[in-house]
């Protein structure tokens, strides 16, 4: 599978559940209570510095979504959006049981797995879809306001933006 068709699969399975699940309710997107509606609990705590988050399913049990307690809100959402991404990635996969742990820094010579390009892109499209984005720029809405419309960071937003095309230099900085 190429990283194109990858990155088509989890906008896909991200707009399914927002419209299955989330049902046009406001931004921004709760990835937690998308995670309660899909019968998945999402516990913080407070972890190692150096995880993100993790995610467990056991056969015959409920998926858990663990999250650092240190991490701002916007991290936690991001990170939860991509362990549902992940969920769903393994579930398309016919998977009952997995574990998976987000360490802070990816090492880089590990490269992106599958699941962790799904991951990231799934959780994009969740948090950030692009008809909202490209409504928002088109009004000419300023970045730091569309960070907090879809309450991300600016910088995942300013990454998201350059994935769809659309120039930074027309959204109005603030």
């Amino acid at each position: 599978m190429n990283d194109t068709s990858i990155q088509l699969d989890a906008k896909k399975s991200a707009y399914q559940v927002l419209d299955q699940v989330w049902r046009g309710q406001s931004f921004p997107v709760n990835p937690a209570a998308i995670a309660g509606e899909m019968g998945m609990t999402v516990l913080e705590a407070e972890l190692p510095e150096t995880i993100l988050g993790g995610l467990i399913k056991d056969a015959g049990r409920d998926a858990v979504i663990m999250l650092n307690l240190c991490d701002t809100e916007e991290h936690k959402r991001f990170n939860c959006a991509q362990k549902l991404g992940y969920y769903v990635e393994r579930l398309k996969q016919h998977d009952e049981c997995f574990k998976y742990v987000e360490f802070r820094v990816r090492a880089a010579s590990a490269g992106s797995s599958v699941s962790e390009s799904f991951a990231d892109a799934f959780a994009a499209s969740l948090l950030m879809p692009e008809l909202a984005i490209r409504q928002l720029a088109r009004k000419g809405m300023a970045l730091s306001g569309m960070a907090r419309h879809f309450g991300v960071t600016a910088d995942a937003l300013e990454y998201r933006l350059k994935q769809l095309g659309i120039d930074l230099e027309q959204i109005v900085a603030a």
